[in-house]
């Protein structure tokens, strides 16, 4: 599974949330990719979203909906971004029960 984060030029969220990513890639093995608002400026527009950054699961057929949204504008915390990306990837790094 890959994410895509949804950039502007201006925008000083962006460059924390990019640091928070590639942070949380040494705890947990997942892609992502960065994307300029203005060439998912349809997308922006169909979904009401205003803001950035946005962090999406990507959608290879690029249709996306309101599913697809990971978070938009304000950051979650270190430990909750992972909690949701995790949960996306399907619970990889959940503890595992041993066996007895």
């Amino acid at each position: 599974m890959k994410f895509v984060l949804v950039t502007q030029e201006v925008c000083p969220r962006c460059d924390r949330v990019k640091k928070l990513l590639s942070e949380l890639q040494r705890e947990v093995p997942f892609e992502w990719e960065e994307v300029d608002m203005y060439e998912m400026l349809d997308t922006f527009t169909y979904l009401g979203i205003a803001t950035t950054p946005v962090l999406l699961v990507e959608d290879e057929d690029e249709d996306y909906t309101e599913e697809h949204i990971v978070f938009m504008g304000e950051l979650p915390r270190k430990w909750r971004l992972k909690e949701i990306i995790e949960s996306h990837l399907g619970g990889y790094g959940e503890p595992q029960k041993k066996a007895v």
